[in-house]
C-alpha cells in the first residue's frame, strides 16, 4: 500500500474534554525526552535555543472545546511577562512540534506559549508507512478555527490562573502553520504573526493541489523536466541541490498530495500526478471558504527559503506578497527570503549547504513586537533583506 492512500483512510477517532495542569520546575526541553515531531523540523542542534536557566512555570494540557477533537498545551512561565503566543502544527505533526523551533526561545523571554495539533492524528502502521484518519473534523477547513479557538483559551486560562489576560497576543507557524499565522492575522485574532515557509491556500493561484501533480509529472523521468519545474515556480535544480529535492520527491511530493486530495476530494480516485484542480469546482468552492484573503489586519512577517521544494517561492512567499499588496496592505507586510534555505531546517543536517531558517524567525519575532509595541527592535541578522 503506498504512504498516499494510507492517508486515505478514515476512521473516526473520538475524543473526550480533558484538562490537566501542573506546576513544573521547568518548562523547557532541557533535562527532558525531546519528541520526534520537534526534532522533525528543528536545525542542527548547534543551533538550538541556549537556555541559561530553568523557566518554571504551569503546564496545561488538554482538549479544544466544544469539538474536543484538537489537542493543546499552554505554559506558563512562573515569571510571566504578561503576552501570550500561540501556534498550529506545521503537518501531520501534534502539539509539541514547536518544542525547539519556538517554545524554548519564548520561554526563556517569559511569554506564555500555547500550541495545537489542530484536530490530526496519524499513527505508524509499519516501519514506513503512516496512516492519518481523514475525517471532516481533521480538515484544513477546520484548522484556522481551531488556532482562534485556542487563543481563546489560552487567554481565558490565563485570566482564571494569573488573573489577567494578556496584553499582546501573537501567532507564529512553520508550513501550513504558517498558513495558519497568516490567517490569524487576516482574521484579527491577533496582534501580529510570523510565518516561515508559510503555505498559501487560494482557489484562483498556485496552491498544493496545483504544484504537487505538475512536480510529479516533471519529474516522472530522469532527467527531469527543467522547463515544467521552472513553469510550477521551482528554482532549477542544478547538481548542487539535486540530492535534497530527491529527498523532497521520495518523502514530501506524493505523501502531501494525497493528504489533501483525500481531505478536499475523497471521491478522486485517479493518479495523484493527474490530479486537475481547476476541473474539480467542488474542491475549488471548498478551498474558498478557508483561503487566504490578504486583507491583514496586524502586522505580518513572513520569511521563505528560496530552495523550498515543497512550496514554491513564486506561488507562496511572492503571491501572496501580491496579493497582500493587491489589498492595499503592503505597510502590514515584510517578507524576508534565504537564499540558499529548504522548507525545514533539519535539512541542514544532511546538506550542510542548507541555511537553517530559525534563527530568522526568532529575529523576526523580536523585529515584530518592536514593531507592534513600537519600541527597539532586537538585533537582527545583517544579511537580512526584506522585499
Amino acid at each position: 500500500m503506498s504512504v498516499p492512500r494510507a492517508f486515505a483512510f478514515r476512521v473516526d477517532l473520538p475524543r473526550e474534554a480533558s484538562v490537566v495542569e501542573a506546576d513544573l520546575p521547568d518548562l523547557t526541553t532541557t533535562g527532558r525526552e525531546i519528541s520526534e515531531d520537534a526534532l522533525h523540523i528543528a536545525p542542527p542542534k548547534a543551533l538550538w535555543t541556549k537556555v541559561a536557566k530553568p523557566v518554571p512555570g504551569m503546564l496545561v494540557t488538554g482538549t479544544l472545546a466544544p469539538e474536543n477533537r484538537a489537542r493543546f498545551l499552554l505554559r506558563v512561565p512562573r515569571d510571566w511577562n504578561g503576552r501570550l503566543v500561540v501556534a498550529a502544527a506545521s503537518g501531520i505533526t501534534d502539539e509539541s512540534t514547536y518544542d525547539l523551533y519556538f517554545s524554548d526561545f519564548l520561554l526563556s523571554k517569559g511569554y506564555a506559549f500555547a500550541a495545537t495539533d489542530k484536530g490530526v492524528r496519524r499513527a505508524l502502521l509499519d516501519g514506513d508507512t503512516v496512516v492519518m484518519p481523514m475525517t471532516p473534523e481533521s480538515s484544513v477547513r477546520r484548522w484556522p478555527g481551531r488556532l482562534e479557538t485556542l487563543a481563546a483559551t489560552a487567554r481565558a486560562l490565563l485570566l482564571r490562573r494569573r488573573g489577567a489576560e494578556p496584553s499582546r497576543v501573537y501567532a507564529v507557524g512553520l508550513s501550513n502553520g504558517g498558513f495558519l499565522a497568516r490567517r490569524a492575522a487576516e482574521m484579527g485574532f491577533v496582534d501580529g504573526a510570523v510565518d516561515v515557509s508559510g503555505v498559501m491556500w487560494r482557489a484562483d493561484k498556485g496552491n498544493l493541489l496545483r504544484e504537487l501533480p505538475a512536480l510529479l509529472r516533471a519529474v516522472s523521468k530522469e532527467p527531469w523536466d527543467q522547463d515544467a519545474l521552472a513553469r510550477a515556480g521551482f528554482p532549477r535544480v542544478d547538481a548542487k541541490w539535486k540530492p535534497l529535492a530527491d529527498l523532497y520527491k521520495l518523502v514530501y511530493w506524493e505523501s502531501s498530495l494525497g493528504v489533501f486530495v483525500s481531505d478536499l476530494d475523497p471521491s478522486y480516485s485517479g493518479a495523484l500526478e493527474d490530479y486537475d484542480l481547476d476541473s474539480r469546482p467542488q474542491v475549488l468552492a471548498a478551498i474558498r471558504e478557508f483561503e487566504n484573503t490578504g486583507d491583514l489586519k496586524a502586522p505580518l512577517i513572513s520569511i521563505s527559503g528560496r530552495h523550498d521544494y515543497l512550496i514554491a517561492c513564486a506561488g507562496h512567499a511572492e503571491a501572496y506578497r501580491d496579493l497582500v499588496r493587491s489589498r492595499g496592505k503592503s505597510d502590514l507586510h515584510r517578507l524576508i527570503f534565504e537564499d540558499d534555505a529548504a522548507h525545514i531546517d533539519t535539512n541542514a543536517d544532511a546538506f550542510p549547504f542548507v541555511t537553517p531558517l530559525m534563527p530568522r524567525a526568532h529575529a523576526a519575532f523580536d523585529e515584530l513586537v518592536a514593531w507592534v509595541e513600537k519600541t527597539p527592535a532586537a538585533t537582527a541578522p545583517s544579511s537580512r533583506r526584506p522585499r
